[in-house]
């Protein structure tokens, strides 16, 4: 293993430790355990915030205990660590707190590695399929737990689980050429379609789903002092691998659009102070508006400051934001309701378009984005927790359309 590759693994452990010491300070074992019980067998659908289902410290400790199995899995696959595989295990530690633990994601995960032998391709090639497939996870405990059929459904959650995997996994290069490499949750828009053609199935046998709305509000400042703590280690062990400014200045130049792994283009050094900037705008934005920090609020947090690695920038991110809190001035939504408030974070997915076309293509993108997220989720059941990736890629999509009919060599990225 590589010196970077090292690096990288000794990031994602770190993580793991911090989470799982954020739960043994917090509470005692048997309340740990007791309240990740509560949260492995809730079904998960969107909004679950798993600090009000099971407490802050089983929420922290499913978080820590998902970054180690997914650590595990890697490392037997021999997978490269690299910007997208951070962006990934920030993905799935932020959404720990908010519809992800063991159960409802080994069935996926386990489907995209289906699909892998069934390719007849090295499964190491579906590293990061396997950590954003995750978003269909709430499939698996919908089905297990949210219809009461017992240990059938139980059954029938896995099985649902495996076959999404597969799906997600068969489907995700295709969804690409939908956007053009314009929205960063690639996968989401995949698990998005995905989730949709799954729950037209179950509303044909009478299976309906409705939303949830668990969303905690006692823990705002200890959260945001956590968080905070998490991007000063990533800053300081950024600056100490010989990140500078010189680097974040190129890291700022690069559009964002997919694949754009900093790690390789950039070095690590600079990554992880990207990393630390990009999470701290996001910190900044929930300070400003006064936003409560919960379960949804750090997913959204931890997964801008994991795609810092994979495409965000100070430069592309912020007209993103912008629009969503510009829309909200008109209040249609307030800026601190829990949609438009994950939606500020969450939208940044649509970074490349504003870090190709420019500011005032930003905003727009963000204005666009922020009424699709508040109505696209009934379509898959509340069952595709990358909504916003769902959401995203169809704004973008009628961005792109428009054009690739008026100016085709527009979407050329000049890198």
């Amino acid at each position: 293993m590589d010196p970077t590759q090292r690096i990288v693994s000794f990031i994602i452990l770190l993580l793991a430790a911090f989470l799982i010491s954020l739960a043994l300070l917090t509470s005692p074992l048997p309340d740990i355990i007791a309240g990740w019980g509560a949260i492995f067998v809730s079904p998960s659908v969107l909004i679950t915030d798993y600090i009000a289902v099971g407490g802050l410290a089983a929420a922290s400790f499913n978080a820590g205990l998902m970054v180690l199995l997914y650590w595990l899995a890697l490392r037997a696959m021999h997978a490269e660590l690299n910007g997208m595989i951070l962006a990934g295990i920030f993905t799935v530690a932020g959404f720990s707190f908010f519809g992800k633990n063991p159960f409802n994601v080994i069935p996926v995960a386990a489907g995209v590695l289906l699909y892998a032998r069934v390719a007849g391709k090295p499964g190491r090639l579906f590293a990061a399929p396997m950590l954003f497939a995750s978003t269909v996870a709430p499939l698996v405990s919908q089905t297990a737990f949210g219809f009461g059929f017992g240990w059938e459904g139980v059954a029938g959650g896995v099985l649902i689980g495996l076959a999404a995997g597969f799906l997600v996994a068969a489907i995700v290069r295709h969804i690409y050429s939908l956007h053009a490499g314009y929205n960063l949750y690639n996968i989401g828009m995949a698990g998005g379609f995905v989730g949709l053609c799954v729950y037209m199935f179950m509303r044909g046998f009478g299976l309906e789903v409705k939303p949830a709305f668990f969303w905690s509000t006692a823990y705002t400042i200890e959260l945001g002092l956590f968080f905070t703590l998490i991007l000063a280690v990533l800053a300081a062990i950024g600056w100490w691998l010989g990140g500078n400014l010189a680097g974040m200045k190129a890291i700022n130049l690069r559009s964002g659009r997919l694949p754009t792994d900093t790690v390789i283009l950039d070095g690590l050094g600079s990554t992880l102070i990207n990393m630390a900037a990009v999470g701290l705008v996001g910190l900044l934005y929930i300070i400003i508006i006064g936003g409560v920090i919960n379960g949804p609020v750090l997913a959204g947090l931890l997964t801008m400051t994991g795609f810092g690695a994979f495409g965000k920038n100070l430069r592309n991110i912020l007209p993103i934001m912008l629009g969503v809190y510009f829309i909200t001035i008109f209040k249609i939504w307030a800026h601190t309701d829990p949609g438009p408030l994950i939606a500020a974070l969450f939208s940044t997915a649509l970074a490349p378009v504003a870090g190709r076309f420019g500011f005032w293509a930003g905003i727009l993108a963000g204005i666009l984005h922020l009424p699709m997220v508040m109505h696209v989720g009934s379509l898959h059941g509340f069952m595709n927790l990358y909504n916003n990736g769902f959401a995203g890629g169809l704004a973008v999509m009628l961005l792109i359309g428009v054009l690739k009919g008026i100016k085709p060599e527009a979407l050329e990225d000049p890198e």
